[in-house]
């Protein structure tokens, strides 16, 4: 049985081989359907078998990430700006990676942002 966990500030992969706390993570990106792309702020990446969703109900009473779009979490501390222009609005992180926040979702991203 594959396992993933998350404690008070890190989450455990690979049935415990790998601790990652939660300021080194960037994003997680669903990639192919059924696996998560975790970003690390080293510019490192790796796949994990879980869906996103599974990560989405495990971290969704923690106020460190948010949702802004289908398929992607992202940590709020890895968060540059917002750009905005004609075609809606955009995450912008550290690393340079632009991301667009979903219409159903702007204002509850400004709103976590404010």
């Amino acid at each position: 049985m594959k396992t993933s966990t998350i404690s008070e500030n890190c989450i455990i992969f690979d049935y415990g081989k790998k601790k990652v706390p939660f300021e080194n993570i960037s994003h997680f990106k669903s990639e192919f359907g059924n696996y998560t792309k975790v970003f690390l702020k080293e510019k490192k990446d790796f796949l994990s078998a879980f869906t996103l969703k599974h990560y989405s109900d495990k971290l969704s009473e923690n106020k460190t990430f948010m949702v802004p779009r289908k398929g992607l979490i992202v940590n709020k501390a890895f968060i540059h700006k917002l750009d905005q222009d004609k075609q809606g609005i955009y995450i912008v992180l550290k690393s340079g990676e632009k991301f667009k926040v979903s219409r159903r979702r702007a204002e509850e991203v400004l709103r976590n942002l404010a």
